[in-house]
């Protein structure tokens, strides 16, 4: 686009401008990341970190900022809720009226802050580095409600919290929902990260997530990314992890027309751990983007990243994984693993797991495959009585197994089957 105000960065400081964020206690540091977002704008074809994936429709289109009123707003149609603590954010304003947190323990403190000043900066930084920076700069002018979960010191939950961020309207709105999530010392808590939206418009949601895992903590965080089918969705998770502390990630994506995840996790003391695994289905023309870095910068580190990709029909997906262990890091260990399953001709998955290493005392290993089901295997449920459609289909169910084992929460994991299910069943059934 030749003129500026033509552009969508030009068309986003309309937005921003016409915001009441401008007024609010926390005006320059929103000011600050929109000069952020101005200045790196929307990534080119020769970005390395956007290769594949081309914004050119995103940059098109011109969505408007979401009505916080929930009378002029959507009714939203909600998932059924999977654990009995729930928040619900719709469009990226929490909706106290749909949400519950009666059951949380003492000791869980949630708050949201559409005005109030961020003393310190902490709840609206901008990282930095990586494709996503300039989409979290966005989000933190732009976010209307930082949504703020703390533990404190040696409170363990074990029953979850399922925080629903709906996306919904008739018309082409942004949602720019943020989540920072600080457990103390000792803590524990488990989070079930739901993203819904409906078909009805385009919408582009840009949610960041960012969390502190104190020295002993350990947060388990369920993402399942299913929002409408029309939607643009890019999302960055950045974790800190202090000395024995346990960050471990379960990932689905399922939803969207094209989809972009960052996941950026610095494994900051001594024993700390993440695991990062999770699964996609690229099908249709649907277009995911994964990027994964863990940065082991202590001894005796662990980390795991394990995903399973499926694309079938025009759909494609890139994962890229990276492990960066920085000097003194020692007996760091670090396993990466990428596998994935082309359903059809015509589908692609690019895949590139990285290693760099600056220590000498570490176990390190990747691996990648990419190809289609087994024609032994194939064979073999047929001469059994399956029918075509239903071999492919228990295959690639099986293929799953792995990523699906560690989705631990029984809920979650049901309803991610059942979604995949029905998905490579009208898949598989229809030949395509």
């Amino acid at each position: 686009m030749n003129s500026a105000a033509a552009s969508p960065v030009a068309h986003y400081r309309e937005v921003f401008s016409a915001s009441a964020l401008r007024q609010s206690g926390s005006a320059h540091l929103r000011e600050a990341a929109f000069a952020r977002f101005s200045e790196l704008g929307f990534p080119g074809p020769r970005e390395e970190s956007w290769k594949y994936t081309s914004l050119r429709r995103l940059e098109a289109r011109r969505f408007a900022y979401a009505d916080r009123d929930p009378a002029r707003q959507a009714a939203p149609s909600l998932p059924a809720a999977l654990a009995p603590a729930r928040l619900v954010l719709i469009n990226g304003f929490l909706r106290a009226d749909l949400s519950e947190t009666d059951t949380l323990p003492a000791g869980i403190r949630i708050s949201a802050t559409p005005t109030d000043p961020d003393s310190d900066g902490r709840l609206l930084r901008v990282p930095s580095g990586g494709g996503t920076e300039r989409f979290a700069a966005l989000n933190a002018a732009l976010c209307p409600e930082p949504l703020l979960i703390q533990v404190a010191a040696n409170v363990a939950s074990d029953a979850p919290l399922h925080i629903v961020m709906a996306t919904v309207g008739d018309s082409p709105l942004m949602s720019h929902p943020r989540l920072a999530l600080r457990l103390a010392s000792g803590s524990s808590l488990r989070v079930i990260l739901h993203h819904v939206g409906n078909d009805d418009a385009e919408h582009f949601i840009n949610p960041f997530i960012d969390v502190e895992v104190a020295e002993s903590a350990r947060l388990d965080l369920y993402r399942l990314q299913d929002t409408g089918a029309r939607s643009f969705h890019i999302e960055r998770c950045d974790a800190t992890v202090a000395a024995d502390g346990r960050f471990m990630l379960r990932d689905a994506q399922l939803g969207g027309s094209l989809a972009r995840l960052d996941v950026n996790v610095a494994l900051q003391g001594s024993g700390a751990e993440t695991e990062i695994t999770g699964l996609f289905l690229a099908d249709g023309s649907r277009h995911f983007d994964t990027h994964l870095q863990v940065d082991h910068r202590a001894v005796n580190a662990h980390s795991l990243q394990d995903y399973r990709g499926i694309a079938a029909n025009r759909g494609r997906a890139v994962f890229n994984s990276k492990v960066i262990v920085h000097p003194g890091a020692q007996k760091s260990v670090a396993r990466q693993s990428s596998r994935n399953l082309l359903l059809t001709p015509g589908a692609e998955i690019d895949t590139k797991p990285e290693l760099e290493i600056h220590a000498d005392d570490v176990q390190c290993s990747h691996g990648a495959t990419t190809g289609q089901l087994d024609p032994a295997a194939m064979f073999y449920l047929r001469s059994r009585g399956l029918s075509i459609a239903e071999a492919r289909s228990a295959l690639t169910r099986a293929f799953t197994g792995a990523v699906m084992s560690r989705m631990d929460h029984a809920g979650l994991a049901a309803l991610v089957r059942d979604r995949l299910n029905a998905r490579l069943v009208n898949l598989l059934e229809s030949g395509t």
